[in-house]
């Protein structure tokens, strides 16, 4: 344990030398990574990758950047994947390069990612064989050098010039001096309102989870295995693989979600750590899996989107921190940490727990980064009183690639970043998320927040997921209006789920309409938060 924790707190430790680092400390052995369908570059199939097997393939890669397809310093690498763990290897590798890393979304369009290209002024496109002849299918279609590497033969990527199998036997690539607060991502943010927006990220905003990861250190150990089934184009998958390098806790990536899948694998593999969006966690909740697939469980993370009371209570009935004798049981530690794409991972950390009441409603700041809530004036909110969370701290995101309007908007002049996310600050300045401010609801003078109707909806044991939207209303001005996912196994009526929600809600908050959806057909993006929206557009069809 404690010789992982100097690499979770050297400053000096930067996203282009970190696996230099784990090998110096003696972590060339390490299991980083573990992932049943991954071949390495020579071809054979080795699923349990460690800490030298991923150094050697990322200075390879690296040298490749820079040998065969030019990479300037400083120059800007799309890495547009099927989503595997070879994803994060060309992230890393790119860094040790010298480049700025680009990942895109596996799911995009022609057309999307075509815009994001000509947006970024990209030098260098990376893909595979499988997603160019899905999605782009010839060269010419992204004004950007294309290189693909071979599903059939995978020590060979083709560009302009065919690259020999020989090219991953030539010497390690020294890492490429980075500065802390240098960009060297930049991520897209989901887009679910809007535009997605380019942020760019450094190294500091990479390993600003230093003291998540030292956490985890201290609870978990080298035969702690976290089961990772997320987007690599998106920072929480990049940020848990990170973090998870510097505890010294191994991936168990898979590179698709499925909620039988996951309690599969959890079950099989013994897998102590879920990492998750909200989405997928209650998924696996609502499968009703039984107790003894689970029981190996010891902490739950969830991150990217809120956590529903509902779905909180149900994980703490699955696994155990430390079992006791007699049967008895520590419930597992829940973790809601909230992060966002120009935070680089997490800025808070709330805990849920039955032994502390509340405990999982507040979120803690973690150093370094303030937090603090603001008025539409600019002014700090008085404790007690909803504004606008702003974060502050080293690694947070300089700005928007070639945009600065929206850097102005949104990143006061003292360094303040606005989240667009509501929150109550406390005495001891832990901050209680109350929803989004585009999620806020005008209803004839009230202020209605979205998140608080749509938790007592989720409530409901028919319901796998809900969202409620603002629909104009010639008198109110706006009124709650749901639409609720079912569960496979479910079914209920839309009368009795606004009786349910008048049961449990002040009438100026109760939903006029629900809307019933059967199960899998609710509108989701790549981290599986609810497309607003596309179902406010769909609403407005149906009048």
């Amino acid at each position: 344990m404690f010789r992982r924790l100097p690499v979770a707190l050297d400053r000096r430790v930067t996203v282009s030398n970190l696996l230099d680092e784990l090998l110096r400390r003696g972590g060339g052995d390490r299991v980083v990574s573990i992932e049943e369908d991954f071949v390495t570059l020579d071809g054979a199939r080795e699923p349990v990758q460690r800490v030298a097997d991923m150094h050697r393939e990322v200075c390879a890669l690296g040298r490749f950047l820079v040998e065969d397809a030019g990479l300037r310093p400083g120059g800007l690498v799309g890495v547009w994947r099927t989503n595997d763990t070879r994803c994060l290897r060309w992230f890393l590798a790119v860094i040790r390069a010298g480049g700025i890393a680009v990942p895109l979304n596996p799911l995009l369009s022609l057309p999307e990612a075509r815009g994001i290209v000509g947006h970024c002024g990209l030098d260098v496109l990376v893909t595979d064989r499988a997603l160019f002849e899905e999605r782009i299918g010839s060269r010419d279609q992204l004004q950007v050098p294309v290189w693909i590497q071979s599903d059939h033969e995978p020590g060979t990527l083709d560009g302009f010039l065919r690259v020999p199998p020989g090219q991953f036997s030539r010497p390690t690539l020294a890492p490429a001096p980075v500065e802390q607060d240098a960009p060297v991502a930049i991520f897209h943010t989901s887009g679910t309102e809007g535009t997605p927006k380019a942020a760019m990220l450094s190294s500091r905003a990479l390993l600003g989870g230093r003291l998540m990861a030292a956490l985890l250190a201290l609870v978990l150990g080298d035969r702690d295995r976290a089961l990772i089934a997320l987007p690599w184009a998106h920072i929480m998958a990049v940020s848990a693989a990170l973090y998870g390098m510097m505890a010294g806790v191994a991936g168990y990536c898979r590179s698709r979600f499925d909620p039988e899948d996951a309690i599969e694998t959890i079950a099989r593999n013994e897998i102590t750590t879920v990492v998750g969006v909200p989405a997928m966690l209650a998924q696996i909740v609502n499968a009703r899996p039984d107790p003894s697939r689970l029981a190996s469980v010891r902490v739950w993370l969830s991150s990217s989107d809120h956590l529903p009371p509902a779905v909180r209570e149900r994980l703490l009935e699955y696994g155990a921190l430390v079992r006791l004798p007699g049967g008895r049981r520590i419930e597992p530690l829940l973790l809601d940490a909230y992060g966002m794409v120009e935070l680089g991972g997490m800025a808070m950390l709330g805990i849920q727990s039955r032994l502390i009441p509340g405990g999982g409603d507040w979120q803690v700041p973690m150093p370094p980064f303030r937090v603090t809530t603001l008025l539409e004036s600019g002014e700090r909110a008085p404790r007690g009183q909803v504004g606008e969370c702003a974060v502050k701290g080293p690694g947070l995101t300089t700005g928007y690639w070639k945009d600065p309007a929206t850097t102005a908007r949104l990143i006061t002049p003292d360094g303040w970043l606005r989240t667009g996310d509501l929150g109550i600050r406390n005495l001891f300045g832990f901050i209680r998320l109350v929803g989004r401010s585009k999620d806020v609801i005008k209803c004839g003078g009230y202020s209605v927040f979205a998140s608080d109707v749509e938790d007592a909806i989720t409530a409901h044991p028919a319901v796998a997921r809900a969202a409620v939207l603002g629909m104009p209303h010639p008198e109110k001005g706006e009124i709650p209006v749901g639409v609720v996912e079912l569960r496979a196994d479910a079914a209920v009526s839309e009368d009795e789920l606004v009786a349910w929600s008048r049961a449990r809600l002040a009438a100026y908050k109760c939903p006029r309409r629900i809307h019933v959806l059967p199960a899998g057909t609710m509108p989701v993006g790549v981290t599986q938060k609810v497309l607003k929206d596309a179902l406010r557009a769909q609403l407005a069809r149906q009048g």
